[in-house]
């Protein structure tokens, strides 16, 4: 390694000296201005880097990249087909409904809600799952078993009214009739 002179030293301070002169003298106080503007941008923009947050985010960005991916890409398909414009559309729907809903009405609704709970409550209690489930029944029998033949003659109804099932039925019937429009009036 060679060493250098004492003169080469100087020659290099002397040239050294000449740059940094010549650098001062070109530069004016815009520029310091904007390099100190630029310094206290940088300088911003670390710290707001180094917040435990984006810290924490960044250490898990390489765990996650995968799944971040796979979900952009989704995102961008969605774009291209639509969907996410239908979504914002649905959203946006969404929420002018929920801004044009008053107290009064969210009551209202509240409340028809719960008379539908009472009513389907009581349709339980009272055995209308088997009711319903029987009336079905009886309706799909008596469809096959009239398919293909031809209507009763009055006789034929004369007789069949004579049958103890058909009496309890028509008994049933008309004390259903009977009873309907006192509750309907209630």
């Amino acid at each position: 390694m060679a060493t250098e002179t004492p003169q080469a030293q100087k020659n290099a301070q002397h040239k050294l000296v000449g740059f940094t002169d010549a650098a001062m003298t070109a530069v004016t106080g815009e520029m310091v201005s904007s390099i100190a503007e630029t310094g206290v941008k940088m300088v911003e923009m670390a710290d707001d880097l180094l917040q435990p947050e984006t810290l924490s985010l960044l250490k898990a960005l390489p765990e996650v990249a995968e799944n971040l991916e796979r979900t952009l890409m989704e995102v961008k398909r969605m774009e291209e087909t639509g969907v996410l414009k239908s979504l914002i559309q649905l959203a946006d729907m969404a929420a002018a409904i929920k801004g044009a809903m008053t107290g009064p009405m969210v009551t209202d609704m509240v409340e028809k809600a719960i008379k539908g709970v009472e009513l389907a409550d009581t349709f339980v209690q009272l055995g209308a799952i088997d009711l319903v489930e029987g009336m079905v029944t009886a309706f799909h029998n008596a469809q096959e078993d009239t398919r293909g033949k031809a209507p009763m003659s009055s006789m034929q109804m004369m007789k069949a009214v004579t049958q103890k099932d058909t009496r309890e039925g028509l008994t049933l019937m008309l004390t259903f009739l009977q009873n309907l429009p006192k509750e309907l009036n209630k």
